[in-house]
C-alpha cells in the first residue's frame, strides 16, 4: 500500500517519492531478514521471536506512516466532511463494504454503525486507485434479503443454518440451488489434534496426528452481533482446555462470500488446530494458490507420493471444483491445508514445544472465508476475491473541495493509476523504480492462458521498457497514448518500467 500510494501521489501531485521509497526499502530489508528459514516457520528459539515481534511492529509503523503521508498528499481528511474517499490498493475493481472510523456520526442512510466510532460503507472503487463519493448518495438501506438470527443467516446468495454446537448444518447456494456442505456432515468444524512428531517438533507434522482428533464443541455463547443493513452475523465463543476461541460468521448484503474472522487466546501445547469444510463436490484434484500461479494436487492417497503430501502449502486460497460448481477457501495469513476426498481443512495453530516452549501461546487474530461459486475457480473469480479479502480498502472522510485541489478540473470519475481488463492477468506490483526513474509495474498471468493484453495508465506514457525482476532493461515495448501493449504467456511474469507524462 505504501508503495502504491507513494507512486500515485508522485504522479498526481509531483510529490518527491525518493524519501518515502528509502523508508519503504529499509522496512523491506528488515522484513526479508525475518523471512529466514527458521524465523519464518516458527522453528527458532524463543528470544528470536521477542526480537522478530519488535521488528514486525516497526515494519508496520513504517508502512502505515508512509502510506498515510502519501494519502495525505491526495486527500485532506476533514471531520466535518460531506464526502468520503475510498482507496483501493487491490488490482481489481471492488464494491465490497469498507470500514471507516469517524469522530462525527455518519448518517444512518449512508452507513452501518458498528459502534465505537466505526462504520461500514458500501462504496465502489477502481483498481490501484480511489473514488470520491458524497455521503448523501451512499446506500445503506436495509434489505429484506439480509436476515440474521441465532440459527439462520441468509442473504440473496446463501441460506446458512447453524447446528446447536455452532457448526454449519446446512449451506444453500441460492444462485444455483446447490447444497454446499456434504450430506450428513457439518461445515466449519474446529478440530484439535495431538501433535507429537517423532523428530523436529516445530518443523514436522506426521500423518499419525490424524488418529487423535478432538472436536471442539464446548460452546460458551452464540449470539447475533450484527444485523445489517450491509452486513450481518453471529459470534460464537468456544472453550478448549485452557484456551478460548471467539469467532464470527458474517454474511454481506452484496458480497457472495462468507467470512470467519477469528480471535484465539491459545494456551495448549503440542496441539494442532484445524477448521474443516466437507463440501458436496466431486474432484480428483484440488488447486492451491502459490506466488505467481497455482498448482494442482490429488485429493486421494492412491500412491506413496500422494500420501506424503497430506499437508500442502497455499498462499491466499485453495479450491475444489467439479464440472459446473466449486468451493474456494480463502485465508489472510494461514498457509497450511490438507484436502482429502471432498473435505478441505485449513491449519490454524500448531503450538510445538521445541525449540521454543512458548511457541504460539497467547493471542492469535486471523480470518478465513468460504467462497462457493459456479464453474471452476477461474469462472468463480477466486483470484479476485482472494486479493480483495487480503487487501482491504480504506476510507477517509473529506470535503469534495479538498480533493479537487489535485491537478484535474474535477475528480468526478474514479482514479486508477493502472488497470488491466484481461481475465487471469493480475497487476501484482506498482512501485517507484529502485533508481527513482519511473514506475515499476509487474504483471502475472494466473489462468494458464496466452494472448494480447493492454495495461491502461492514468496518464499518457512518455516512454516504457520491459525489465527483469531486478529492474534491468530487457528491451522496448509497444505503447500508444495511455496504453501499453503486451503479449501474455501462460503463467508468465512481466515487469515494465513506465515513465508517464507530467501535467
Amino acid at each position: 500500500d505504501a508503495e502504491l500510494w507513494t507512486s500515485l501521489a508522485g504522479v498526481l501531485t509531483g510529490a518527491d517519492t525518493g524519501g518515502r521509497q528509502a523508508e519503504i526499502n529499509s522496512a523491506w530489508r528488515t522484513l526479508l531478514f525475518n523471512q529466514f528459514h527458521d524465523i519464518l516457520p516458527g522453528s527458532s528459539i524463543h528470544q528470536v521471536y521477542v526480537d522478530a515481534r519488535e521488528d514486525f511492529a516497526s515494519i508496520a509503523r513504517t508502512g502505515e506512516r508512509v502510506a498515510a503521508s502519501a494519502v495525505a498528499d491526495l486527500v485532506e481528511e476533514r471531520r466535518d466532511g460531506d464526502s468520503v474517499v475510498v482507496l483501493n490498493p487491490a488490482p481489481f475493481e471492488r464494491a465490497d463494504p469498507v470500514e471507516i472510523k469517524s469522530a462525527s456520526p455518519i448518517p444512518r442512510a449512508a452507513a452501518q454503525d458498528l459502534g465505537g466510532g466505526r462504520y461500514l460503507l458500501s462504496a465502489p472503487s477502481p483498481p490501484n486507485g480511489f473514488a470520491l463519493h458524497s455521503l448523501d448518495r451512499l446506500d445503506a438501506v436495509p434489505s429484506d434479503d439480509l436476515c440474521i438470527s441465532r440459527t439462520t443467516l441468509e442473504n440473496r446468495f446463501f441460506r446458512l443454518e447453524l447446528a446447536e454446537d455452532g457448526t454449519i448444518a446446512r449451506l444453500l447456494d441460492k444462485r444455483s440451488q446447490r447444497e454446499v456442505i456434504a450430506e450428513g456432515e457439518r461445515g466449519n468444524r474446529l478440530l484439535a489434534f495431538e501433535d507429537r512428531p517423532l523428530n523436529f517438533d516445530a518443523w514436522d507434522i506426521q500423518l499419525s496426528y490424524n488418529y487423535k482428533p478432538y472436536p471442539i464443541g464446548d460452546l460458551t455463547s452464540l449470539e447475533v452481533v450484527e444485523e445489517g443493513p450491509l452486513r450481518g452475523g453471529v459470534e460464537i465463543v468456544r472453550r478448549y482446555g485452557q484456551s478460548t476461541i471467539r469467532q464470527r460468521i458474517l454474511l454481506y448484503r452484496d458480497l457472495p462470500r462468507i467470512d470467519f474472522p477469528t480471535e484465539v487466546d491459545w494456551h495448549e501445547r503440542q496441539t494442532l488446530l484445524k477448521a474443516a469444510f466437507p463440501v458436496r463436490v466431486n474432484a480428483l484434484r484440488a488447486t492451491y494458490d502459490i506466488q505467481f500461479g497455482n498448482v494442482e494436487r490429488p485429493t486421494h492417497w492412491n500412491t506413496s507420493w500422494d500420501w506424503a503430501r497430506f499437508e500442502t502449502v497455499a498462499h491466499k486460497w485453495v479450491d475444489l471444483s467439479e464440472g459446473d460448481f466449486g468451493v474456494s477457501l480463502l485465508n489472510n495469513c494461514k498457509y497450511g491445508y490438507d484436502i482429502k476426498d471432498h473435505t478441505i481443512r485449513i491449519t490454524l495453530i500448531k503450538s510445538p514445544i521445541s525449540p521454543d516452549p512458548e511457541a504460539d501461546q497467547g493471542r492469535h487474530v486471523f480470518s478465513y472465508a468460504l467462497l462457493p461459486h459456479e464453474g471452476d475457480w477461474r469462472q468463480g473469480e477466486t483470484i479476485k476475491h482472494a486479493y480483495l479479502f487480503n487487501m482491504p480498502a480504506t476510507a477517509v472522510i473529506t470535503q469534495r473541495s479538498a480533493i479537487t485541489d489535485l491537478p484535474r478540473d474535477e475528480i468526478s470519475e474514479p482514479v486508477s493509476l493502472v488497470r488491466i481488463g484481461r481475465a487471469g492477468l493480475v497487476i501484482d506490483t506498482v512501485k517507484p523504480a529502485e533508481d527513482g526513474d519511473g514506475l515499476i509495474v509487474r504483471v502475472v498471468e494466473e489462468h494458464n492462458s496466452r494472448g494480447p493484453a493492454t495495461l491502461h495508465f492514468l496518464r499518457p506514457i512518455a516512454s516504457a521498457e520491459e525489465t527483469n525482476l531486478l529492474e534491468r532493461t530487457i528491451g522496448p515495448v509497444r505503447f500508444q497514448g495511455s496504453d501499453l501493449h503486451m503479449d501474455v504467456r501462460p503463467y508468465g511474469i512481466a515487469t515494465y518500467r513506465v515513465r508517464l507524462d507530467e501535467v
